[in-house]
């Protein structure tokens, strides 16, 4: 018995997300844009959607579930993420 697949789409992009809010808050500095992070977010969402795409083309319900499911967690849990872990690490003050 496993998972439906927009199921693991939704987590595996909130995951995704929480991990890209890590890589951010580690190595992300003021002098940097928010708009090439925020690139990079859309660019890892394209990828993430090409992959499912392909993985559960013919299984997903919704043909259009590969590209809808979980994109905002995924943008909020690297939001999230990111300022949280930034905040705590390098606190202004």
């Amino acid at each position: 018995m496993g998972f439906k697949p927009e199921t693991v789409i939704y987590w595996t992009r909130v995951g995704i997300g929480a991990l890209m809010g890590i890589v951010h808050a580690l190595f992300w500095r003021p002098p940097l844009s928010i708009i090439s992070s925020f690139s990079l977010m859309l660019i890892v969402y394209l990828i993430t959607y090409h992959f499912f795409k392909k993985l559960y083309g013919d299984v997903l319900s919704d043909k259009d579930a590969a590209w809808k499911e979980g994109v905002g967690s995924f943008f909020l849990s690297w939001l999230f993420t990111w300022f949280l872990l930034y905040n705590t690490l390098f606190p202004s003050g």
